[in-house]
């Protein structure tokens, strides 16, 4: 039997709203050059920033731009961490084995 909730945190998806149960992941690999070009900063200065506050950057980019975003029942919702202050960057997608009629993807 899968834990969806944990399926879905080992393939880097982290909760931005228990009210709506809404989880997403970081989707593009250079996200840190997305966020570099949009604060208008070198790479090196938004790695930088990026180390002095682990999960904010993260969390802004899986809230703002992330297009991989998921809407689950609240059970599940509750075993996915929490965005704020998660430093999980991106990780790769792996094909789904679970019930897909329990999460829907946010279009």
């Amino acid at each position: 039997m899968v834990i969806i909730g944990e399926a879905l945190a080992n393939q880097g998806y982290c909760r931005i709203s228990l009210r709506k149960n809404i989880v997403a992941r970081i989707d593009v690999e250079n996200w840190a050059e997305v966020l570099a070009q949009h604060f208008d900063k070198t790479l090196h200065e938004m790695y930088t920033a990026i180390h002095e506050s682990p999960g904010l950057y993260e969390d802004l980019f899986r809230r703002d731009w992330s297009k991989d975003r998921l809407e689950v029942s609240l059970t599940t919702a509750r075993t996915v961490p929490s965005s704020f202050q998660c430093s999980v960057g991106y990780e790769n997608k792996l094909d789904n084995d679970f019930d897909s009629e329990l999460v829907k993807a946010i279009k």
